[in-house]
């Protein structure tokens, strides 16, 4: 009886265990079901001179598929000034994952510091913060920065991380150490030593250049434990440990090999006498999927190992967890697995030297996926790119981490010795995941903040509208034309991608009598409360000691080539005008707008006007003399030219309607923007071409419209342009000027594109590159070029 009153116990152990792993489970797949939005902003530098503009391009991941977002469209990107109030706020329209804008730096920033956040509304959904944050700085020329003397000694931080977050009495633990400076940079020491309470020397130790190691320590009970590092200038700074747990497990992560990782539970004797004999589980997870491996600690067993296989990872980061037999988490460790499923490549050259002082670029794909790329192109000597994460990071740590990446250039950048012992102790340092367990299992988010795509506007009016009436709305600036009828008032626009501070057009329409009437309006989206957690952001105790002693430039810097772009923005219109019209330009023209139009006045009467019409046979003609002095020819093809072609042609909007009459008729002179009309130089016969109103036009053309600027909307997206910098070969130049920036390369499987940028007498540039493919993998690569 008793026997079977143990099993019964052992049994009610075993199904309480797996409900609960069940219920873990759930919860955790609940918890991410919902998919977050990352996004990262390109910038095409960190430090700018007033006057200039911040030029960005934006990437959105979608986390769950870790690809370009597909369907999210609304991106709000703010400024705020050095107190974290918000300065500025504009809508980016994101297509596909990715889009593109910039933010002027007038006279109102006289500050020196400002912080950029890039965030979505469904974001706010969610505990976790995922939001981009780039600090960036404006190098005033009314101010030299002024340099502060500081103690070296007073603004260095020594800090210990115990793997698993948990230092424990008599056993081995592997221990975390980073060092770093008054700008939160990590620092190579020359010795490190390790000391017992009574001041003998337990071990020795060293730091990376990011200012890392780790050092695996057998921590006795009752015993305290010194770090001294001395460092390059023979100071000397220390920390301890103090808080070593008499009970608890140790976690070793040993990742050295490709091919596996091994996972070391580890505890000691006065731990093992209660837990002996009990279920734990190792949870291998990354929000996406989750793996468990259940385990028990045997009697006379320290260390659970368990050997993890390539397989049973995922590229990327994987969270290990060790839950108790309660179903707790107690110890927690973030690992990086490697693969080329995660990365692309691109090649970048330059082909050769251009009139003007401009370079021929060329951007490589050498893969079979599409890419989506931008670029920045500064001198080689600049200080003014220092951005706090690039894609890569952004994408692959940060949704993962709480703390600071240091370098993640050099960490995700060509390969050296020692960079993934780097990354891994970095990984190790940070502790824990951002995901806190308690609100995984006992808050999930709720859906507060709707899925956004474009702006939602509903205009009403205070008057009941009969059944012939309707509202008529339009919008050049949006190309928007809509007659809203009596039944669809109020009347929502749902979904639009209106541009910020457009004009809306409105008139009633009354037995086709328009009247100017001023609806109300209200928008939902367009705007997003925000605000700035500036502990996103690495810390340097406000010490800037990269000085600047620029020249100042003209008034405000004027922009370089602000004539020249509104030039080619005339000259766009000419070339949107020849595509339109073509060869017709070459003819006669006649423009409704500069004529008189009579009520009912149709194409037939301009025929008979320009004496193209045969009254007696109600067709068009053009051959010799007839009634009335017309100009008589049928258009038929066997009464045409001696090769058989019509000697008249009549096109309507480029179609051709020569032998169809009736369209003729119906065509009223009212509707028409243009006739041009004759004989085109080196052909047979005449041609008439009709270029009829656009219904925008058309209305606008008609009616007395109330004019109604929308406050919200998207930012419109602008052609890049350099200011105009004094001088090229100065200093200011060498460190904070721009060369050129390209926002949209998006190269097909195996092709490749050229771009033009100016050399401005440089002979070297950086080129900063970054960007995504279809599938999600990330390009994040610095080039140098010479221009010689």
């Amino acid at each position: 009886m008793k026997k079977l009153y143990l099993l019964g116990i052992v049994l009610f152990g075993l199904f309480n265990s797996f409900s609960q792993e069940k219920l873990t489970n759930e919860k955790y797949t609940k918890y991410f079901e919902n998919t977050r939005e990352v996004p990262f902003l390109h910038l095409n530098k960190t430090s700018f001179l007033q006057g200039e503009e911040i030029w960005f391009k934006a990437y959105i991941q979608e986390q769950n598929s870790q690809k370009p977002h597909p369907t999210t469209t609304n991106l709000y990107v703010s400024i705020f000034n050095e107190d974290t109030t918000l300065k500025s706020q504009q809508l980016v329209m994101v297509n596909e994952g990715t889009g593109y804008g910039s933010i002027l730096l007038d006279s109102t920033f006289t500050g020196k510091n400002y912080y950029l956040k890039a965030s979505t509304r469904w974001m706010k959904n969610f505990n976790e913060d995922n939001a981009y944050y780039q600090k960036i700085r404006i190098a005033s020329s009314k101010s030299k920065d002024q340099k502060k003397a500081v103690s070296e000694k007073e603004y260095f931080e020594f800090k210990l991380f115990p793997e698993g977050g948990h230092f424990v009495a008599n056993t081995l633990n592997n221990i975390g150490i980073l060092i770093k400076n008054y700008k939160n940079e990590g620092v190579k020491i020359k010795k490190g030593i390790i000391k017992d309470k009574n001041g003998n020397t337990v071990r020795y130790f060293n730091t990376n250049n990011f200012g890392m190691n780790s050092v695996r320590l057998f921590l006795k009970e009752n015993e305290s434990y010194s770090f001294h590092a001395i460092l390059s200038n023979d100071i000397e700074i220390k920390t301890s440990i103090t808080n070593i747990e008499t009970k608890g497990i140790s976690l070793i992560i040993n990742n050295k090999k490709d091919e596996e990782v091994t996972v070391n539970v580890i505890t000691n004797k006065s731990t093992l006498n209660s837990i002996a004999g009990k279920k734990y589980r190792i949870l291998v997870h990354n929000t996406r999927s989750y793996r468990n491996f259940p385990f028990v600690f045997k009697e006379d067993n320290y260390n659970h190992a368990l050997i993890l296989k390539q397989d049973e990872l995922t590229p990327g980061i994987n969270i290990i967890t060790i839950f108790n037999d309660e179903n707790t988490p107690i110890a927690e460790r973030l690992i990086f697995v490697k693969s080329e499923k995660l990365f692309q490549n691109v090649r970048v050259s330059n082909t050769k030297i251009m009139k003007n002082d401009s370079v021929a670029v060329k951007f490589t794909n050498p893969d079979k996926e599409r890419v989506f790329l931008s670029a920045s192109f500064l001198p080689s000597n600049t200080i003014a790119y220092k951005p706090k994460d690039n894609i890569i990071s952004s994408f692959l740590l940060k949704p993962y981490i709480k703390g600071h990446i240091q370098s993640p250039e050099l960490l995700f950048g060509k390969a050296y010795k020692g960079q993934k012992r780097d990354l891994d102790l970095l990984l190790l340092i940070q502790g824990w995941s951002k995901y806190n367990w308690t609100t995984v299992f006992n808050s999930p988010p709720k859906v507060f903040h709707e899925f956004e795509n474009g702006i939602d506007i509903t205009a009403r009016i205070n008057k009941n509208l009969t059944s012939k009436q309707s509202i008529v709305l339009s919008s050049t600036d949006n190309n928007l034309v809509r007659i809203i009828p009596p039944t669809e008032i109020p009347w929502v626009l749902k979904n639009s991608f209106v541009k910020k501070n457009s004009t809306f057009k409105f008139a009633l329409n009354s037995k086709d009598n328009y009247y100017k009437i001023a609806p109300a309006i209200s928008y939902k989206g367009g705007k997003l409360s925000d605000f700035f957690d500036t502990s996103k952001i690495n810390s340097t105790n406000n010490f800037e000691l990269d000085a600047s002693n620029f020249q100042p430039f003209k008034s405000d810097y004027e922009s370089l080539d602000e004539v020249e772009v509104q030039a080619n923005k005339r000259r766009r219109k000419t070339e949107n005008h020849d595509k339109v019209y073509g060869a017709a330009t070459m003819l006669s023209s006649a423009k409704m707008s500069n004529r008189i139009v009579g009520p009912g006045e149709t194409f037939i009467d301009f025929l008979k006007e320009k004496r193209y019409w045969d009254y007696e046979q109600r067709k068009p003609a053009l051959r010799g003399i007839g009634n009335q002095g017309t100009k008589i020819i049928d258009i038929k093809e066997e009464n045409g030219n001696r090769f058989g072609r019509p000697l008249l042609r009549i096109y309507l909007d480029g179609e051709d309607i020569s032998q169809q009459l009736w369209i003729m008729e119906q065509i009223y002179l009212n509707t028409i923007k243009e006739i041009f009309f004759g004989r085109i130089p080196g052909t047979l016969g005449e041609e008439i071409y009709i270029f009829s109103l656009s219904p925008s036009e058309y209305i606008n053309s008609k009616a007395e419209f109330a004019h109604v600027k929308i406050p919200v909307g998207f930012a419109t997206e602008k052609e890049y342009y350099n200011p105009l910098y004094p001088s090229f070969v100065n200093e200011t130049y060498q460190k904070f000027g721009c060369m050129y920036w390209k926002p949209n390369i998006e190269l097909d499987a195996y092709l490749n594109e050229t771009i033009q940028i100016p050399g401005n007498l440089q002979e070297k540039v950086n080129v900063y590159i970054e960007g995504i493919t279809e599938s999600g993998k990330l390009i994040s690569k610095k080039v140098t070029l010479s221009l010689n």
